[in-house]
């Protein structure tokens, strides 16, 4: 798949975004079963560039990330 779309795992986690080669790649949205949500850009399936991680709890983090790694986020908390 290459372009927008969405994909719906069988665990209930669910990514809205680009695709390139099957693969979250660009600007998209994921969502974790428990509702642990990270939009922001992708590079090969993996969290990669600026983003917002929001936890279960609703606690915000916004950064970089390199390869899953975050790097010098910010936490943002929900009031």
């Amino acid at each position: 798949m290459n372009g927008r779309g969405t994909l719906t795992h069988p665990s209930g986690a669910f990514y809205s975004g680009l695709f390139r080669d099957n693969m979250y790649h660009g600007k998209g949205t994921y969502r974790f079963p428990d509702g642990t949500e990270y939009t922001g850009t992708f590079n090969n399936n993996r969290f990669e560039g600026e983003g917002v991680f929001t936890d279960s709890r609703g606690l915000v983090w916004r950064g970089m990330f390199h390869n899953k790694a975050a790097l010098g986020l910010k936490l943002k908390v929900n009031v």
